[in-house]
């Protein structure tokens, strides 16, 4: 995919007991409109086809955050109700950290 959106393969997997993650490097001019749009769809379709595959993202910048929350739907998305539910009763005015992690205040909350 790397290659299909004009950017070399970088990247490295560091192996535990019982978890592998896979660190990819996206090395692009943040100048450059045309090659910053390019490494963000690549990024946003990385996403998705790991999600497609069983596959989630751990962690992420803020501009994906929504994205990958979304991929996180197991079980009618119950971890989903869980979270909104724990941020409505801790937090309710949404003052802390609206939106990290996907988990967004009720007054901030999209249907889509």
């Amino acid at each position: 995919r790397c290659h299909d959106h004009g950017f070399d393969y970088i990247g490295e997997f560091l192996v535990g007991w019982r978890d592998m993650h896979h660190i990819l490097m996206i090395m692009y001019d943040r100048a450059d409109e045309a090659m910053r749009k390019s490494a963000y769809d690549l990024f946003g379709v990385l996403v998705a086809e790991a999600a497609e595959s069983g596959f989630g993202e751990y962690r992420t910048h803020l501009a994906f955050m929504d994205q990958i929350a979304k991929t996180y739907k197991h079980n009618d998305g119950a971890l989903w109700d869980l979270h909104q539910r724990i941020k409505d009763v801790m937090d309710p005015n949404g003052i802390l950290s609206p939106g990290k992690q996907g988990i967004w205040p009720k007054s901030m909350r999209t249907t889509s």
